[in-house]
């Protein structure tokens, strides 16, 4: 029987397989026909994940001048980063280059929305800086847990879609916890650490 580090196109933690493995099964149902559809439109999984870097880039430039377009476009990166991973599946191409191509894609998308937010003085710039260096460390780190077969036990990643609903919370309500979320994230430094020493000992 696989463990959720063997299964091709996941990078969850033993933990995060308990929560996010059942949502991607209802993802996956709920979000098929459309997924089927762009997939007889001719637009393929790799197409969806670098269309959301290009919607993510074009929030972080946006958002000082025209903020209500630049949440919209980061709303279609959202939209796109949930597509392309159920079309894969649905397809059964879901390989290990799409799995990479949707981990960089996703990696790009959380830097560029933090860096609009900062961008507009929604979060601080140091915040910033640690939070996607803590958040991009750990999913590379879950990526070397699965190579080496190392436990991924008690490593849980900071959500990027509690960040988006963050900024969602923001746009609508005008409710800014952006700072205190992300101050909170840094507790994963610990389960950062935690990931590198049993690394480091498997190398």
């Amino acid at each position: 029987m696989k463990t959720p580090e063997e299964d091709i196109g996941s990078i969850y933690s033993e933990d995060e397989a308990l929560v996010l493995g059942p949502w991607q099964r209802i993802r996956q149902r709920f979000l098929s026909p459309i997924a089927f559809v762009l997939s007889r439109l001719g637009i393929s999984p790799d197409m969806l994940s670098f269309a959301s870097v290009g919607f993510g880039i074009g929030f972080c430039v946006l958002a000082p001048f025209q903020f209500t377009i630049a949440f919209w476009l980061l709303v279609a990166s959202i939209i796109c980063d949930g597509l392309d991973g159920v079309e894969a599946r649905l397809k059964k191409t879901n390989t290990e280059r799409g799995a990479f191509t949707d981990m960089f894609c996703d990696q790009m998308v959380v830097a560029f929305s933090v860096a609009g937010m900062a961008w507009i003085g929604k979060i601080h710039p140091v915040l910033a800086i640690l939070f996607v260096y803590v958040y991009t460390a750990l999913v590379t780190f879950l990526v070397m847990h699965r190579k080496l077969r190392v436990t991924s036990h008690w490593l849980i990643r900071p959500s990027r879609m509690v960040l988006y609903a963050a900024i969602a919370l923001y746009f609508f309500f005008n409710i800014d916890l952006l700072n205190y979320l992300l101050f909170t994230y840094l507790l994963a430094f610990p389960m950062l650490f935690l990931s590198f020493w049993r690394l480091r000992k498997a190398l």
